[in-house]
């Protein structure tokens, strides 16, 4: 009865082991598609990132040409949308004081 008992238990031993043993092919599996899934997110980040500036720059410039070529309605909009702004700090300021 001992040498079953024992026998049994060696076989739960092997079949523990067994399992551990699919468990870390499985983590290192994990490990390495996280690993990828990071890199592949800080690559579209930088190309995020330098469209961003290049989208930028294209805004600048257009910006640029427009005074140029058009300067009065240019001042004009620039007038009209700074006194908007104010306009809308003072609203924004008088209706909290007011609550």
């Amino acid at each position: 009865m001992e040498e079953n008992d024992k026998s049994s238990l060696l076989g739960k031993a092997r079949h523990v082991g067994e399992r551990l043993m699919e468990a870390g092919g499985e983590i290192s599996r994990l490990k390495t598609e996280a690993s990828q899934a990071v890199e592949d997110t800080v690559t579209d980040a930088k190309r995020l990132a330098k469209r961003s500036r290049y989208a930028a720059e294209d805004l600048i410039d257009d910006a640029a040409h427009r005074v140029k070529r058009d300067p009065l309605r240019s001042v004009g909009f620039g007038f009209a949308i700074g006194l908007g702004m104010g306009a809308l700090a003072v609203w924004t300021a008088t209706r909290n004081a007011k609550e």
